[in-house]
Parts: structure tokens; sequence; C-alpha cells
């Protein structure tokens, strides 16, 4: 017997949608997902893969079944790195331009 592969983990997404936010509401928990165009999309949290988290990137795919979003957890990764590296050369570039005594506290 053969088995076969899941389209979704072969196929190229539709679309990349990013995890904005979770929140709860009167009616249960939701998500606000941002898409491509900036849009944003509010979902029920149980229409979302168990265990996500604000900024992940999941996969949009299309399917005979509707459309489902799957977790990208290398692109997760990949944007929480250059998310952080940006911060960090920021924060160092803002302790360089202040005028700093041998305490490290701020001279005024």
């Amino acid at each position: 017997m053969t088995q076969r592969s899941d389209p979704a983990q072969t196929e190229p997404p539709a679309e990349r949608w990013i995890v904005d936010g979770l929140e709860t509401t009167p009616r249960g928990p939701v998500a606000r997902l941002e898409r491509p165009d900036g849009r944003t999309v509010v979902l029920p949290l149980t229409q979302l893969p168990d265990g996500v988290k604000e900024g992940d990137v999941l996969a949009l795919h299309d399917g005979p079944d509707g459309a489902r979003l799957l977790p990208l957890p290398g692109e997760t990764a990949a944007r929480r790195a250059a998310a952080q590296a940006t911060l960090d050369t920021l924060n160092e570039a803002g302790r360089r331009a202040l005028p700093l005594n041998d305490d490290g506290e701020i001279t005024l």
C-alpha cells in the first residue's frame, strides 16, 4: 500500500498569514491574522493549529474541503531572528548615542 503525501505539505501555499494577536472575546478566543496585503482577518482560535502564538507564520492552503492554515516553523523562526537582530542593532546604536558616565548612568 502506497502512502500519499498531504498536498498541503508539498504544494506552495496560496498565501502566508502572520498571527498578529490572540484575544479573548465574549464569544471565545480569536486570532487576528495579517494577510500579505495588510488587511486583517479574525478567526476563532479553534480554526488554527494547536499551540499557535503571536508572530507565527501560517501557510494558507486551498483544498477541496476548504482552506487550511498550517504552521511554518522555519519561517517563523527566521522572522523572529531578524526582528531580534534589528532590535539589538537599534539598542546598540541608542547606547552609543547616549552620554554615559563611567557607571553606565546617563549624564544630563
